[in-house]
């Protein structure tokens, strides 16, 4: 398939430009001519390498231009603009080939009678949140509504990821300096002075062997120390996809990252969960949904049993207190609360915001403990190796005073 760019007129001698897909340029024309554009210039365009490189690790659109996309369409389709000319209006603003094929896509299934949820998953939208909120809109004839809050899922998990991420980027950057400051010494500073002491001929103690042995492994082994780095990273990418559900449990089981994980998925899980109850799903169908948006093997697994628990009228609350024993007391009776009176899915998103709000407190205090604890650790490594560089010099001016 290629990608043309076009320019045109329509039924009613409007200007219309735009990107289409197409397996040939004659392709292209017929199929703007069945949707009542006749265009009058036509490219084939050269998808550059560089973008193609990347192409299979690019999603079409990212999340938070996913969160633009369909908050931007709620506000034109409530503004009464139809679907098509509203979808064709926001791919205008954007210039790279593939978030133009995404739109392209969308728009010339919509013009084939497909649904917009539809055309969503044939353009590649694999989300079935977004799909099962788009398809509810559609159903219910509140499109728009659906589309603000699927922005609103989308804007709070890049919320709660940025958070997290601008919290451990200084650990970070203070480890990764710490490290190179670490190397550096042993590759640069190390080797001069102790041919020094070489030089002297003077015998060297304990401490400062053990650091020129291992200055010398980082100079004459570093070739075989990157491979096996490479190789551990390679493992861990492997045990990754072939063992995920283990690899997730053993995740969970961290002693300080687990507690943290866990939340993480637990707040997206409840928080669609409560947005989809809103939207009048069945609990069934919602927990489905919902329970596809955690990443985590295992959860996943321990979710999709409380939901088969479920369907046979057993309480939610009891179920996940039996299956998802870290779960906090406070959210589990927020839950059994939500049962009881009949305000579940006010009271799930209650407990979406306390998990929100445990996650970000376990991220300060996290990021608190490991700045003092990266900055003792590499202090004493490189007091260690200040200490081993002196001693020698320590024991020639003792030795020279008696």
């Amino acid at each position: 398939m290629g990608v043309f760019t076009y320019k045109g007129y329509d039924k009613e001698g409007k200007e219309r430009k735009g990107v289409i897909e197409a397996s040939s340029r004659s392709g292209a024309i017929s199929i703007l001519k069945s949707q009542g554009i006749f265009p009058y210039e036509i490219k084939e365009e050269a998808i550059k390498k560089r973008n193609f490189s990347f192409s299979i690790f690019k999603k079409a659109l990212s999340v938070q231009e996913l969160a633009v996309f369909f908050r931007t369409l709620a506000t034109l389709l409530d503004a009464g603009i139809p679907l098509i000319e509203a979808i064709e209006s926001l791919s205008e603003n954007f210039k790279e080939d593939r978030k133009k094929i995404f739109m392209t896509k969308i728009v010339n299934n919509l013009r084939e009678g497909k649904s917009l949820s539809e055309s969503l998953k044939i353009a590649g939208i694999k989300d079935p949140v977004i799909v099962s909120f788009v398809s509810s809109g559609e159903k219910g004839g509140t499109l728009v509504q659906s589309l603000e809050i699927i922005a609103s899922i989308l804007e709070k998990r890049e919320e709660l990821k940025s958070t997290i991420i601008n919290a451990l980027i200084y650990p970070v950057v203070l480890l990764v300096v710490a490290i190179g400051v670490v190397v550096f010494m042993m590759l640069s500073v190390i080797p001069k002075i102790v041919s020094i002491y070489t030089s002297m001929k003077i015998s060297l103690p304990l401490s400062t062997k053990i650091t020129l042995f291992i200055s010398n492994g980082f100079i004459n082994y570093y070739h075989f120390i990157l491979i096996f780095f490479v190789f551990l990273t390679l493992f861990f990418i492997f045990l990754e996809k072939r063992k995920k559900r283990e690899f997730d449990k053993f995740k969970l089981r961290l002693p300080v990252f687990g507690k943290l994980f866990l939340y993480i998925e637990l707040n997206r899980f409840f928080e669609t969960l409560s947005s989809l109850l809103k939207a009048g799903i069945p609990i069934v169908d919602a927990m489905i949904s919902a329970t596809h948006t955690v990443k985590n093997e295992y959860l996943k697994e321990r979710l999709l049993l409380i939901n088969n628990e479920l369907k046979k009228g057993k309480s939610l609350a009891t179920l996940f207190s039996k299956e998802i024993k870290e779960l906090p007391t406070v959210a589990l009776q927020l839950i059994k609360a939500g049962e009881q009176s009949g305000r579940l899915a006010e009271l799930l998103s209650k407990v979406s915001k306390f998990l929100r709000n445990e996650v970000e407190i376990y991220t300060k205090n996290l990021t608190s403990m490991l700045e003092p604890a990266i900055m003792i650790i590499i202090g004493l490594i490189v007091g260690f190796i200040v200490f081993s560089l002196l001693l020698p010099i320590v024991e020639i001016s003792t030795i020279k005073k008696v």
